[in-house]
């Protein structure tokens, strides 16, 4: 009885410390492990960018960081399919999937975005801009310049530099920029009232009417488009084209009183002095 008893003790010893042999070693075969990097779409790694795995169907959630390196590593996540979200400031999030299974390691490369500058935050643009204000045309180029090279098909600084040759009188240099303002962007209207005006003072007056006649064709609301081709076609005396110009601007806007005026000079180029009365007693009112 006494052997028995120290057998069984001996057996019951012998299958627990199997146990405790064994149990560590079964844990961590099971836990499953993901590293990676972070890095921009040049390869170069990218600091604190926050890795997100999410299991919606089992509300699970963890989170980890990169290091300066751009690495990262989670272990012990419960083996599961979980989309994995990747952000960071200054970058586009990502988001892919990834399925874990038990006792494996998941490597993964995350590559990020960078978010492009916002030309309406550029400092050389505020600054060219006051410079344009101030009618210092000179600096205000200077500084949209700049902007260019680091938005180099960006419209506004091409209008804005066409706008600041323009007042400067450098005109063959303010076609150049505007041209290319409307190239970046064809339906850019104010850079078309820009090339008009610009064509009209070189003296390129059919340059000038395509110029007005396509910002008529994109806004055919607007007086202001129609009031320049009437200028133009006042200067060339085509007076019915001139007073049809006028007209349209003031049906558009009937408080637009320059379009009075210049319609009245035309019904004196034509000799209808009647009419041209009319039209400068409404100008006056």
């Amino acid at each position: 009885m006494k052997r028995k008893y120290l057998g069984s003790k001996i057996t019951r010893v012998s299958i627990l410390f199997a146990l405790l042999l064994t149990t560590p070693h079964l844990n961590f075969a099971q836990e499953t492990v993901i590293k990676g990097v972070v890095t921009d779409i040049e390869g170069n790694p990218i600091k604190n960018a926050k890795i997100t795995f999410s299991d919606p169907s089992r509300g699970l959630n963890f989170t980890v960081k990169s290091d300066k390196k751009g690495n990262f590593i989670k272990v012990g996540i419960p083996p599961s399919f979980y989309r994995i979200t990747a952000e960071c400031e200054g970058y586009y999030p990502l988001q892919s999937q990834v399925r874990l299974r038990f006792g494996m390691t998941e490597n993964i490369t995350i590559k990020l975005t960078k978010i492009p500058p916002k030309i309406e935050d550029d400092v050389d643009l505020s600054k060219g801009i006051d410079f344009f204000k101030q009618g210092k045309y000179d600096d205000a180029i200077e500084y949209f310049e700049r902007v260019i090279e680091k938005f180099p098909s960006s419209t506004a600084a091409y209008y804005n530099l066409g706008i600041s040759y323009l007042r400067k009188g450098d005109i063959d240099q303010a076609i150049a920029s505007l041209e290319k303002a409307v190239e970046s962007n064809p339906e850019a209207i104010e850079a078309y009232f820009a090339l008009g005006e610009c064509y009209f003072n070189k003296g390129e007056s059919e340059k000038a009417m395509q110029s007005f006649s396509r910002a008529i064709e994109l806004q055919p609301d607007n007086p202001k488009a129609y009031y320049n081709l009437g200028i133009v076609y006042y200067k060339h005396d085509r007076l019915e084209e001139a007073l049809a110009s006028f007209e349209k601007t003031i049906n558009l806007n009937p408080k637009f009183s320059s379009a009075y005026y210049q319609a009245a000079l035309a019904c004196i180029k034509k000799g209808d002095f009647k009419k041209a009365i009319d039209y400068f007693e409404n100008f006056l009112k």
